[in-house]
């Protein structure tokens, strides 16, 4: 495969690699990395995230949502640096799936990575196979990202994914941390966040009751650095298609497609200043509320 499909789990030497980890590297692997080439334009670097890209529920697209895929000639002008799928990339998760995704995700001239959703680890087996294990990390240019699976217990963080997590941020230095997960694992009762749950694409999976607030957040809050929690599990016609909360240096972030009017994918935009995050719509229309900061906790109801 030509470079610019799917970029998960590497040995040392990738850092000049350009195609998939072939699955026996994966296997003899004991690092929870991966090594992206670095580019000439240090100080300003863009990527993309998208959502719940198998599309709308119940329909078993050959491959990625069709909206989604025709826009593949304008996302690769946009000269992006990497891009991110945020789970329930295929519906069943079979051989026959994975290859029509590969193969369409091999027309994008950047490298993609993948966080599991629970359509994709419905044979968890041969997606390991594949792609490698479903939670890492990588760093590029001064920046920390962290793919987590929140699939392995239903919305924790627990066990050797939580050793993984604290080892990734110990002694951090970096000035923007990403983390990307499936479902929106800080939806926990006790919280403001929980109006939410009537807004998800379904409540399969979730554990309303997880330890988000209570383990996961004050690791991220302690840090010295803004940080994005970027979920995908939204964009069903019944879902909400877009959120974004910010309090203090955490930014909780849902974005995805499927049907809904507004579905869409994201471009964050990565420079010294800070982040810029827009959301395109796959319909080309601008937002219904202008900006991604208006679909906030307060527009869905959560607060006064």
């Amino acid at each position: 495969m030509k470079r610019g499909t799917i970029f998960l789990i590497s040995v040392c030497l990738a850092c000049t690699f350009s195609g998939r980890v072939p699955p026996q590297a994966v296997a003899q692997s004991t690092e929870y990395q991966v090594f992206l080439p670095m580019v000439a334009r240090a100080d300003r670097y863009s990527f993309l995230v998208a959502g719940h890209t198998y599309g709308l529920p119940g329909v078993d697209n050959p491959g990625l949502h069709p909206p989604f895929r025709a826009l593949f000639p304008q996302i690769n002008a946009d000269r992006l640096s990497f891009g991110v799928l945020t789970g329930d990339i295929v519906v069943e998760g079979t051989a026959d799936d994975w290859d029509e995704v590969d193969a369409e995700l091999a027309e994008l001239l950047f490298p993609v990575y993948l966080a599991v959703g629970n359509h994709d680890v419905s044979n968890r087996a041969l997606f390991v196979s594949r792609y490698g294990p479903t939670y890492y990390s990588f760093a590029y240019h001064g920046d920390l990202f962290i793919v987590l699976d929140g699939e392995l217990d239903a919305c924790n963080i627990s066990g050797e994914q939580m050793a993984f997590l604290r080892e990734a941020l110990d002694g951090s230095e970096a000035r923007n941390v990403f983390v990307f997960v499936h479902k929106l694992i800080w939806v926990v009762d006790g919280t403001p966040y929980y109006v939410l749950r009537a807004r998800l694409n379904g409540p399969g999976g979730y554990d309303f009751h997880g330890n988000f607030w209570t383990e996961v957040e004050p690791l991220l809050s302690d840090l010295n650095a803004q940080v994005y929690i970027v979920a995908g599990d939204v964009g069903a016609p019944w879902a909400m298609p877009l959120f974004y909360e910010r309090y203090e240096n955490i930014h909780l972030v849902a974005s995805g497609m499927g049907g809904s009017e507004e579905e869409n994918f994201l471009i964050f935009e990565v420079d010294r200043s800070g982040v810029q995050i827009r959301a395109r719509r796959l319909d080309g229309q601008p937002l219904n509320r202008d900006t991604i900061d208006a679909y906030d906790l307060a527009y869905y109801g959560g607060v006064e």
